[in-house]
């Protein structure tokens, strides 16, 4: 009995934190899923609907702190349809934004159970519009769910050239 108690536990525990493939996480990376927009004056939120594909109308600022001192932001910009911008790659941050589309902006459930580690002190708010959707949205890398989130659009947040 206590073995099919903790399995069950462990499955609860996965099953909340994702694979790490946003499409798969939405409970973890854009909140439950609803008909109509949603909103909120909380950071990381948007007026999405959640699942739209990020087609056209596509026009971001994001602002990366790569140490989370506030000290050494970095500023870029995308667009997408046509594909321009000041991030290292346009294409590939376009093609994460489409596949994740307004969505993947979306607050993390604040229920959400998620795995306890670090991956380091950067931060990101990204802000503008997708697929024609307000976005506003902040990022870290401060468990397992907020890594799965930046992960999903590592080519937006990415500060390299």
């Amino acid at each position: 009995m206590r073995r099919a108690l903790l399995a069950a536990g462990a499955v609860l525990l996965l099953a909340g934190c994702g694979g790490g493939d946003p499409t798969s996480a939405p409970a973890t990376s854009s909140g439950p899923a609803s008909s109509g927009p949603t909103s909120s004056s909380a950071p990381g939120t948007t007026t999405a609907s959640p699942g739209a594909p990020a087609v056209g109308g596509t026009a971001l600022t994001v602002v990366v702190d790569p140490d989370g001192s506030g000290e050494s932001v970095v500023v870029g910009t995308l667009s997408c349809d046509p594909t321009g911008g000041d991030v290292p790659d346009p294409d590939a941050a376009c093609a994460q934004v489409a596949a994740v589309g307004p969505a993947g902006f979306a607050a993390p459930d604040p229920g959400a159970v998620c795995t306890q580690q670090f991956d380091g002190p950067q931060t990101a708010t990204v802000s503008g519009t997708v697929a024609g959707q307000p976005v506003d949205a902040a990022f870290s890398r401060s468990d397992g769910c907020a890594i799965s989130r930046w992960d999903a659009l590592s080519e937006l947040l990415s500060t390299t050239r």
